[in-house]
């Protein structure tokens, strides 16, 4: 594991160096996609990547840390050029989508591969958690926040908290939380079967009416 002060002396080399070569970054991220999907977690070290990439492994740690850092942009360091919730016009809708996206992302071999590791890495990386909740989920919770605006009045006192946005954040995590568990620890076709009731689940508590029968 590399130490603080090998990570700030990183951090600084990038700075002052040239710039980073996006070929070799794009060949580390695949390469390490590559060999979550062949080998797993443990296989997947930053001499396999290197070897994998065709890089030198020195390339690797200018770049990133620590192997958790270069899995975690790996399987989440992207963006979507289109949310599949940016233009859902009410609750329902962008839970049904949110649904999902996120249990076929939590379905890729390679995030399934990558998961047990980075759970257990997210101990000691707030950082991580951190991008994990503001980078990928956040975009979405804002969405979500701005139609439940739409949809009721605020009505909270002084001091209090938007209740939207503290029931678009609670759902988010429902949705995370259960897609990641269900492609852990289930078989492919009965994570399905379970999938197809979260969104009327949730929205039993979202939209104030009991689920669908």
């Amino acid at each position: 594991m590399t130490s603080d002060k090998e990570t700030a002396g990183m951090d600084g080399e990038r700075r002052r160096g040239r710039p980073r070569n996006p070929a070799i970054d794009d060949a580390a991220l695949a390469a390490a996609r590559e060999l979550l999907t062949e080998a797993g977690w443990d296989q997947t070290t930053m001499v396999a990547i290197a070897e994998r990439a065709g890089v030198g492994k020195p390339a690797l740690y200018r770049r990133w840390p620590s192997k958790t850092h270069l899995v975690f942009e790996a399987i989440f360091g992207w963006v979507d050029d289109a949310p599949p919730v940016a233009d859902a016009v009410d609750p329902a809708e962008w839970i049904r989508r949110s649904c999902a996206y996120t249990l076929e992302l939590f379905g890729r071999p390679e995030v399934k591969a990558a998961l047990p590791g980075l759970l257990a890495a997210f101990r000691d990386r707030e950082d991580l958690l951190t991008a994990l909740w503001t980078d990928f989920g956040g975009p979405g919770v804002g969405m979500l926040a701005d139609i439940m605006r739409e949809d009721g009045a605020d009505d909270r006192g002084p001091g209090e908290r938007d209740p939207a946005a503290l029931d678009a954040q609670a759902t988010m995590l429902f949705i995370v939380g259960g897609s990641m568990v269900m492609r852990l620890l289930m078989a492919d076709d009965a994570a399905e079967s379970l999938a197809q009731r979260m969104p009327d689940i949730l929205l039993g508590g979202v939209a104030g009416r009991p689920p669908t029968p």
